[in-house]
């Protein structure tokens, strides 16, 4: 604990916990993106310079600088944190359960997430998700319930064919998967390389054209108030095209790294050989995204489809991942395809 530590150094006593860490203090360490690496400036602003205090600024309107020091922390590991923290996996205090799957469910109507529901007299078997659309059908959408005892089956079930597919033919996998995302992301590249190049070329046409309107202001061909206007266009011109050019080349090399993402998903495959039971550390750790379809009635059988997209390969083009799975209800309540 940073306290423990500061008291030891200056002779301070310590507290009955010094190595306590509150809750305070680890939520400010997982926010620090200066643990990748970088430098943040401007966190905070003034209304004032009379006044004092300190007012906490927004992301965008901060400054970080890159690499400007030894990375303790992988950016994408943060990131990935962040995304974590986000999610809302919320404890319901009264029925003292928690919801595994609350932040990374999503109904795949309306695209919002579903919402857990549970209390003190459920068993735990009652325990559901529904689309937090839904108000007793006043809502925006329709309920796309669901229950969590199910939904735990299907995850796991599809973690543990996923894991021995990969582990049953690794180098088949890896092909198939790299085969299947790079053909649908060359064409995104070779458009983003092709809009990339106009715009150099765009920036450095404008560099001439500025040079040239200058000549032409000190000639006297062109007036101060037509220069004036001139110059301004092409400057707001050169800035949109610098952060355009900024971010279609970060876009690219995000695009160009899915061996990365591969070798990230093939050490998490190794890591859980056998799977006795789903945890939430299981869930974060695998799975990104799980999509819920409304339930279909028409058959005179409950049928329900559900999406789920892994971290790092999300839906690649093979039938085990690609495939929806569907519910079809029973007097057991078993899982269909």
């Amino acid at each position: 604990m940073p306290t423990a530590v500061y008291n030891q150094r200056h002779g301070n006593s310590l507290s009955s916990h010094p190595y306590h860490w509150s809750d305070a203090t680890v939520c400010a360490i997982l926010e620090r993106i200066e643990y990748t690496g970088c430098t943040c400036n401007f966190k905070t602003y003034s209304k004032s310079y009379k006044l004092k205090k300190r007012i906490p600024n927004k992301p965008e309107d901060m400054v970080i600088t890159e690499n400007t020091q030894e990375a303790i922390v992988p950016k994408k590991l943060w990131d990935r944190v962040q995304e974590l923290r986000q999610q809302r996996h919320r404890s319901i205090q009264r029925a003292e359960r928690e919801s595994m799957f609350a932040g990374i469910t999503y109904c795949a109507d309306c695209g919002k997430r579903m919402h857990f529901a549970t209390c003190k007299s459920f068993e735990g078997k009652q325990d559901h998700y529904r689309c937090s659309s839904y108000k007793d059908n006043r809502g925006e959408c329709t309920c796309h319930y669901i229950r969590e005892i199910v939904l735990q089956d299907i995850v796991l079930e599809r973690i543990r064919a996923v894991t021995a597919h990969v582990r049953e033919d690794a180098e088949g996998f890896q092909q198939e998967w790299m085969q299947s995302t790079r053909k649908a992301q060359d064409s995104s590249i070779q458009q983003n390389q092709k809009q990339l190049t106009q715009a150099k070329k765009r920036l450095e046409d404008i560099d001439k054209l500025i040079s040239r309107l200058y000549e032409d202001h000190v000639l006297g061909t062109l007036s101060d108030d037509r220069y004036q206007k001139m110059i301004a266009d092409y400057e707001e011109e050169q800035e949109r095209l610098k952060t355009e050019i900024t971010v279609m080349e970060e876009l690219i090399d995000q695009q160009r790294e899915d061996s990365d993402n591969y070798d990230r998903f093939a050490a998490l495959v190794e890591k859980y050989v056998d799977i006795p039971e789903l945890t939430t550390a299981i869930v974060n750790e695998f799975i990104k995204k799980i999509i819920v379809h409304e339930a279909d009635k028409s058959s005179g059988h409950r049928r329900q489809t559900v999406e789920i997209i892994f971290n790092f390969v999300g839906q690649i083009e093979i039938p085990i991942l690609t495939e929806p799975i569907t519910l079809e209800a029973s007097p057991k309540q078993r899982k269909t395809a």
